[in-house]
């Protein structure tokens, strides 16, 4: 928001899917019945992101206020009533009572002008879907699939914000402070996937199908700590209580209808197009892990904010044998409500090339993924960062039948 720019990157390597498919006789018109088992990797956390700004008003205003809203605050209460946060101020004394009034509290950045923020972040992690799918193949016309899916998840979000007072600052004895954050999501939920292809002459086919919402049993894991430091060397460090809590959240469902050109045996066009109704997703208590939670704040938000998104996909694969050339693209709809001035729509170009062979075949493939975000500074000063994003995936597939 300052007019900087911070510029970083971050790369890594992870297995995306593996699956056997078993294929079986039948009757009755059915061609053919198959089986499958597998794993498929479905999104990717992995992101870095720096900024780096100025401002003359320190986010210890945060602590302070809090401390002294409501009449004040007693210094022996400090840890019971906020042990994440004031606390940890209070403890490495960037927050000190008042001389003459000990429920009042001021910070040590009071009277500083011209504090370098940086504030840096990392993702990590990714979910994926353990399934077990079954489909057939009816007088080569109608083709029927089924699928039980078990996702899993697993996000770890690290975050440092330092103030650093400017050197020529004799109001102040401390020289910096950084506040690390620390979260950890893991868990594991169920769905199940229907849809099913008609084909309706050689070269034209359509399809349709629908995925249920997911339901997650999420933990959080979490804790926070500050170091700060005074300008002849002295350093303060405290840290919270390691957190946790349980919960469960239902995403939100999906449709998506689909339609394919074949071009004889040069190669195959397919378009689909995706509605998910992100307002309807929601947060719940985890009773049976003996967690209690009213949610309903947080559910509003979520139908308050977002809406309907809308994806588009289009691909073609060129087959040149035994060569196979493909393209793509990805339109992500934005799923944010209007009155807000961030689309958080993406769009995702690829490109692949393989070979198959009558017992085998390798694909090698290149996406790019671009799209806008907002990193919070200061949430109390409305202090937003707008970041430019740009994933790149390089992607190896080896089959065999046998």
């Amino acid at each position: 928001m300052d007019g900087n720019n911070v510029s970083d990157g971050k790369l890594n390597v992870h297995f995306s899917n593996v699956g056997l498919v078993g294929s079986f006789a039948a009757s009755g018109g059915w061609k053919s019945v198959n089986m499958a088992i597998g794993y498929n990797r479905t999104s990717n956390y992995n992101t870095s992101i720096s900024i780096k700004s100025s401002t003359d008003s320190s986010d210890l205003n945060s602590y302070t206020n809090e401390l002294n809203a409501n009449g004040g605050t007693f210094e022996d209460d400090i840890f019971d009533a906020f042990p994440f946060t004031s606390s940890l101020a209070y403890q490495t004394f960037l927050v000190n009572p008042l001389v003459g009034d000990s429920l009042q509290f001021d910070h040590v950045f009071t009277n500083s002008k011209n504090i370098t923020q940086t504030t840096t972040y990392e993702t990590r992690g990714g979910s994926g879907e353990m399934y077990f799918a079954i489909g057939g193949n009816y007088s080569d016309k109608l083709y029927i699939g089924a699928l039980l899916g078990i996702p899993t998840v697993r996000y770890v979000y690290d975050r440092d914000y330092t103030e650093t007072s400017d050197p020529l600052d004799t109001l102040t004895e401390f020289s910096s402070y950084t506040v690390h954050d620390y979260v950890k999501t893991t868990g594991a939920g169920l769905n199940f996937k229907i849809g099913m292809i008609y084909k309706v002459t050689d070269w034209f086919r359509v399809g349709t199908a629908f995925h249920t919402p997911t339901l997650y049993s999420l933990t959080d894991e979490y804790n926070t700590s500050i170091n700060a430091e005074k300008k002849d060397g002295t350093i303060f460090e405290d840290r919270t209580p390691s957190g946790s809590f349980n919960y469960l959240v239902t995403t939100p469902y999906r449709f998506i209808t689909s339609a394919g050109f074949v071009m004889g045996s040069r190669g195959v066009i397919n378009v689909d197009y995706e509605i998910i109704d992100y307002s309807s997703a929601r947060i719940s208590e985890d009773s049976q892990l003996g967690s209690s939670a009213d949610f309903s704040i947080e559910n509003q938000n979520i139908r308050s904010n977002f809406k309907v998104a809308k994806n588009l996909r289009i691909g073609t694969e060129i087959r040149l044998d035994p060569f196979r050339i493909r393209f793509g693209y990805r339109l992500q709809g934005n799923s944010l409500k209007n009155k807000f001035s961030l689309n958080n729509g993406a769009s995702i170009y690829s490109a692949g090339i393989g070979i198959k062979e009558d017992g085998y075949y390798i694909d090698m493939s290149y996406s790019l993924k671009k799209y806008d975000s907002q990193s919070i500074v200061i949430a109390d000063q409305n202090d937003i960062a707008n970041t430019s994003l740009k994933d790149h995936y390089i992607t190896f597939t080896l089959g065999f039948r046998f």
